[in-house]
């Protein structure tokens, strides 16, 4: 919970994730940050990378591959360094740590650049880890080229030139070996590893998904700056601007009030960094799809996939009870309304997820604007995979567009005080 001095208090969270994975660790084990390439360490937002070759590292090469490496890196400048170079695998190729057991985040981070006779643009691969499929026929410039292309059609300037893959999974005989496999004819390549422990916590959860795999799909601060990994020190995440997501960008106005939020406890700052607390987004009434829809977010998800959805709310305006009533929609189906403990499974037959906060239509105007401060969103994995094949045309922009599949989406919202 978001606590602010001399005010009573409310905060939304999915306690689902919370109880899940919300601590950091650190008492397990310490982080494995590594350096792919090279057997030379470097100093990047505040952590110290070994190389996968260096004779103090734990999380060991099965084969040493092309080490590759460039002198420039365009667009990126938090992780420019590390991602100067890269080991590239004409074959198969794992990467091997000894762990205690538990329940860790791992990180592959790819940053796509030519290297003698190798081009990334004909990479493709795919990623096991301890049996859990990652990805298949990754072709990471081509997933790097398309969000560019949709950021552009959404009429926002921001461009992305590296990806990071995060997923979370479980650890239980004391190793983590993860699998790189290039396809039949291929190559892939791999920038840097990062392995975090986290913590399970909590008993009351209503969806247990402790035996599940999962990937971190959208991470946004709404209404706010990009927070990067080095402002969010607990588990390092790197929270994106949300106005690239939104459907009308103007349909909701931006608020910052950084001077007296706190948390109630600090053990809270795992959920989410103060910083995502101290913006927001409210509605307003200019420009919406519908009167009852005041603010959307539109995501693209791979279809044929369970979601979990987790909402940060903070209220920077509290002045009288029940000054914020509103509701939450989900692909048009409302899944929380007036903060009632609600769980839903939500069908539909597209690959586009839309997140939308309006009224409640049976209160008064003046207490109906929607506020928002974080988003996340989760795949969950299914029989063991995570993986979807997209297949990247640059004649359409999504050849998956027209799939026709089923998602399922988790929502669960409590109300906090």
């Amino acid at each position: 919970m978001v606590k602010v001095p001399g005010m009573e208090v409310w905060g939304l969270i999915l306690v689902v994730m919370v109880s899940v994975f919300v601590g950091n660790g650190e008492a397990q084990t310490k982080s494995l940050l590594i350096n792919c390439g090279t057997n030379s360490s470097v100093n990047v937002d505040g952590r110290r990378w070994v190389g996968d070759l260096a004779p103090d590292n734990n999380l060991t090469p099965s084969s040493l591959g092309v080490a590759a490496s460039t002198d420039t890196c365009s667009g990126d400048t938090t992780f420019a360094q590390l991602y100067e170079t890269a080991r590239i695998f004409p074959g198969s190729l794992n990467y091997t740590a000894s762990l205690n057991q538990g329940n860790y985040s791992v990180r592959l981070h790819f940053y796509p650049f030519s290297f003698e006779k190798y081009n990334t643009n004909e990479s493709s691969f795919s990623v096991v880890a301890n049996g859990l499929k990652l990805a298949s026929q990754l072709n990471v410039p081509g997933e790097i080229s398309h969000k560019n292309s949709y950021f552009q059609s959404s009429g926002s300037n921001s461009s992305s030139f590296s990806m990071i893959k995060e997923y979370f999974l479980t650890v239980d005989l004391g190793l983590l070996v993860i699998e790189f496999a290039p396809t039949k004819g291929s190559f892939g390549f791999i920038n840097a590893i990062e392995i975090l422990s986290v913590k399970v916590g909590g008993t009351n959860s209503v969806l247990n998904l402790s035996g599940w795999g999962i990937e971190a799909t959208y991470r946004l601060n709404v209404g706010g700056p990009e927070i990067t990994s080095d402002q969010d020190l607990d588990l390092w995440r790197t929270w994106e601007v949300d106005s690239s997501y939104m459907f009308t960008a103007n349909a909701g106005s931006e608020v910052h009030n950084s001077s007296n939020i706190t948390y109630a406890s600090m053990n809270d700052s795992v959920v989410a960094p103060l910083a995502v607390y101290e913006t927001a987004r409210f509605m307003s009434n200019t420009e919406v799809l519908e009167k009852r829809f005041n603010m959307s977010w539109k995501f693209e998800v791979d279809p044929d996939f369970e979601y979990l959805i987790r909402l940060h709310f903070c209220e920077l305006f509290y002045d009288r009870a029940n000054q914020r009533s509103f509701r939450i929609y989900i692909n048009n189906r409302t899944a929380a309304e007036n903060f009632d403990d609600f769980l839903d499974m939500v069908s539909s037959k597209i690959n586009t997820l839309w997140i939308q906060l309006g009224p409640d239509t049976t209160v008064g105007a003046s207490g109906t604007d929607a506020i928002l401060n974080g988003l996340e969103i989760f795949k969950l994995s299914r029989n063991g995979n995570l993986a979807y094949v997209e297949k990247f045309d640059s004649t359409k922009s999504s050849a998956g567009s027209q799939t026709s599949k089923t998602q399922i989406l988790w929502v669960s919202c409590t109300w906090a005080v």
